[in-house]
């Protein structure tokens, strides 16, 4: 199954829904994440029902900034967990094989929220049983390479996020595409 999850900055504007066609057209994901699609209510739902899903839910963005969308078309494979205000947990079971989780991240900008989101996503991750993959933006870094900007990057910051990934035995499976998607809100990729 392909999932597909990517910080749209926006899903209200017609440049965004012709990339998103273009990707679901060439990846076809099995689940699609959206996360900081900064629009909600009935504007979200319409959005979401010409992208051609069966099924979706969504984490309202707060006011114009943030939110979760996370689509899929298989109603039978894939069951909603938990939501939280900074991810979607899904289990997906196959017919036959051994259900696996996923998790849809949007990592608030601010410090004190992004903490606790570690600690949710722990207690989650105890709660379950089988495989976990946790995509999205976690508006955090592992170290400084991860960021064009160097003097606005924080060891203290990003301590949460490395002793988050360590305790949950978590790997990174990498990511495809330009290693910088924007630079002060500029799109660049």
């Amino acid at each position: 199954m392909n999932i597909v999850v990517w910080n749209c900055q926006g899903a209200g504007g017609r440049g965004v829904h012709r990339v998103l066609k273009q990707i679901i057209q060439s990846h076809r994901p099995g689940i699609l994440g959206l996360v900081e699609p900064k629009v909600s209510g009935s504007q979200a739902n319409v959005i979401c029902l010409k992208l051609g899903f069966s099924d979706w839910i969504r984490v309202e963005a707060f006011g114009v900034s943030g939110g979760i969308w996370v689509l899929w078309n298989d109603h039978s494979q894939v069951s909603v967990i938990f939501t939280h205000p900074q991810f979607v947990l899904l289990q997906v079971q196959a017919a036959g094989q051994t259900p696996w989780f996923c998790a849809v991240v949007y990592g608030s900008p601010t410090h004190h929220l992004r903490r606790r989101l570690w600690s949710e996503l722990c207690s989650v991750k105890r709660g379950i049983s089988g495989p976990l993959l946790v995509a999205g933006d976690f508006n955090s870094i592992i170290d400084q390479s991860e960021t064009s900007n160097y003097g606005a990057y924080s060891v203290q910051h990003s301590v949460d996020f490395v002793d988050w990934i360590q305790t949950e035995g978590l790997l990174d499976l990498g990511f495809t595409g330009p290693k910088f998607t924007w630079t002060k809100g500029v799109t660049t990729g």
